[in-house]
């Protein structure tokens, strides 16, 4: 059940990420000069991120990241 619910959510997660990759590279497209905001928008997003997990790690004494085989990540 608990597993769903985890599913559930990168499945949500995933989704509004492609959309906002979508949205970034038809933004670029369209004006080429906002390729710099938009890669400080996804820097700001990916850095939160990695310091959300490495801050509930630190808190739950369990590293996600260490549970991800980083040579499959790039298959």
């Amino acid at each position: 059940m608990e597993g769903q619910k985890v599913d559930y959510h990168l499945q949500q997660a995933f989704a509004h990420l492609r959309e906002a990759l979508q949205v970034s590279i038809g933004q670029i497209t369209n004006n080429a000069s906002s390729k710099n905001e938009i890669g400080q928008k996804w820097e700001t997003f990916l850095r939160e991120f990695f310091g959300m997990i490495k801050a509930k790690g630190k808190e739950s004494k369990i590293n996600l990241l260490s549970l991800v085989s980083v040579t499959k990540l790039w298959r």
